[in-house]
């Protein structure tokens, strides 16, 4: 499982936050609360899950509300997948390859307004989820389900192979075995319980009035400024949640964030800003959290330009890994494939996916000199024998972020080895998310991520037909590669045709991993208790006054 890791500040900078600490995220004698404070993400519109794209505001959303399943802390520094909702479930398969799960509900778990949380909560929630007319960009965690295909065709959300047998049995049926279900659809934040009677008759999901069923509820919710979430006296283990408030204040940037730290006003920081993990880096002890992210170069395969393989190659075998991973910032690793660290493989052994595949990208800095040659090379395959022939290109990011540094890196090294001309276009993240929908773009920088934990959310989506794959990338083999991958009930068998996929993928330079994703976060040492995931989600509920 994902190792947690606790990152303190220096001696010196904890010495300076000493005399700040009175008052800050301590329980106080008498009835004074214990008020934890914490900057996990900016503004925050709307507390529907089925809507939320922000993976920032997923801590939010895993305080508020619980889904079948959860990760905690299993007390030794490790996360471990415990039940949620669900007291148990049983998994049959059947005779067509399908497989079924029953989820028994626990008895004791409710909402926030005491009503009981029951199986067509479920029902309600993945139906919805699932059907066109909702319009979630999450829609995809539904298609392990059997009946989805059907649902997106149609718009009969009814479709959907989910049901509620009674009011404590919510049943599933898979069209084939998913090696990611239970650790990654039934703890996503998109398939969280919600109340059809609520949701039907206006939501609420951005009103202080929400009901939710996880260990706290919203008790206060100023839009532009902070959520103040108070523990939940209807959740079935209130007696075990440390603080009685978590008041979430929202952010623009770390920047932002580490000086309402710094002067006291809040207690955890979930993204310190590079100038303090350039700092902390310096301790050859100190290492960052890993984040199930790849930042990445995104190639339209379907433009005049990068359509052309040995083009992309160029491209590709002009980046320094190394060098634009250290304009992103210490937290970060050079790639060496797409699918990160962390992620498990097939269990025969207990490396992960990252470590069986070995590196597929070029991260070795001594070897930049030959790479540039090749590079220059693949321009002259493609037609190009001189760099003046080349016509420019422009580069599409979100700017605002760490892309502005990496960008300029990347442009530096293109234009330097290849001697093409590269312009930078930053934009919001709407007009970006535009852009690429229409396909309006030949070079872009992403981060490219996963709904769950399982290689397959990081592959699937470059499919021929899937609505995700905004490269335009199309390889018939590719397809059955990932088909039989899904398909398959043998984990060795499935891991080594994902693995195949991945290899196939980076060999025609259908796009280029730049970076592994990091993090760094920051507890008052006052404190224990804030646990993370392989997807950055900071979990409090166990925060406790530190008395060592």
């Amino acid at each position: 499982m994902k190792a947690i890791k606790r990152i303190t500040a220096l001696a010196l900078c904890a010495l300076m936050l000493l005399g700040l600490l009175s008052g800050c995220g301590e329980k106080k004698q008498g009835d004074e609360k214990f008020v934890l404070n914490a900057s996990v993400c900016n503004v925050i519109d709307s507390l529907d899950p089925a809507m939320n794209t922000d993976t920032d505001a997923d801590s939010v959303f895993y305080a508020l509300y619980e889904n079948l399943m959860r990760e905690s802390d299993d007390g030794s520094g490790e996360v471990t997948l415990t039940n949620g909702m669900a007291k148990e479930y049983t998994e049959e398969t059947n005779y067509d390859g399908s497989v079924t799960y029953r989820f028994t509900l626990r008895s004791t778990a409710r909402w926030s307004d005491g009503e009981k949380v029951t199986a067509d909560d479920f029902v309600y929630a993945w139906q919805r989820l699932a059907d066109p007319a909702t319009d979630s960009p999450n829609h995809a965690l539904m298609s392990v389900v059997a009946g989805y295909d059907d649902v997106r065709e149609t718009g009969d959300k009814t479709k959907l192979q989910v049901s509620a047998k009674d009011e404590s049995t919510f049943v599933v049926t898979l069209s084939a075995p998913c090696a990611y279900f239970i650790e990654g659809v039934c703890t996503a934040v998109a398939t969280m319980p919600l109340r059809r009677d609520l949701t039907e008759n206006g939501g609420g999901f951005d009103t202080p009035d929400l009901v939710s069923n996880g260990a706290y509820h919203v008790s206060a919710w100023t839009k532009s400024s902070e959520l103040t979430a108070a523990r939940n006296d209807e959740y079935y283990e209130a007696r075990l949640v440390g603080p009685d408030e978590l008041n979430f204040i929202f952010t623009a940037n770390a920047d932002e964030a580490w000086q309402l730290y710094e002067a006291g006003e809040i207690d955890y920081i979930a993204h310190l800003p590079d100038s303090v993990i350039a700092e902390l880096s310096q301790d050859e002890s100190w290492k960052p959290t890993a984040v199930y992210a790849t930042a990445s170069v995104l190639y339209n395969n379907e433009s005049d330009t990068f359509s052309n393989e040995h083009i992309r190659k160029a491209f590709d075998l002009a980046i320094d890994r190394a060098a634009a991973t250290a304009t992103g910032g210490a937290e970060n690793s050079p790639a060496t494939g797409l699918v990160p660290y962390g992620i498990p493989d097939s269990g025969e052994t207990e490396d992960d996916f990252r470590t069986t595949g070995g590196e597929l990208c070029a991260i070795d800095e001594k070897g930049m000199s030959a790479r540039a040659t090749q590079a220059q090379e693949e321009l002259t395959y493609a037609g190009y024998y001189s760099t003046s022939m080349f016509p420019p290109v422009e580069l599409l990011y979100v700017t605002g972020t760490e892309n502005d540094t990496v960008a300029s890196a990347l442009q530096s090294m293109w234009s330097t080895t290849l001697g093409v001309n590269v312009m930078l276009r930053g934009v919001t993240q709407s007009e970006y998310n535009a852009r690429m929908e229409a396909g309006n773009y030949e070079l872009a920088l992403q981060k490219v991520t996963a709904l769950y934990d399982d290689a397959m959310g990081f592959l699937d989506r470059w499919c021929s037909e899937d609505e995700q794959n905004l490269i335009g990338y199309e390889n018939g083999t590719y397809d059955v590669l990932m088909g039989v991958a899904r398909a398959s009930e043998n984990p060795v068998a499935r891991t080594a045709f994902l693995h195949d996929a991945e290899t196939m993928l980076l060999g025609e330079t259908a796009l280029s991993p730049v970076y592994f994703d990091g993090t760094a976060h920051m507890l008052r040492d006052t404190l224990r208790g804030v646990y993370t995931d392989g997807f950055g989600n900071s979990y409090f509920a166990g925060v406790r006054a530190n008395t060592d």
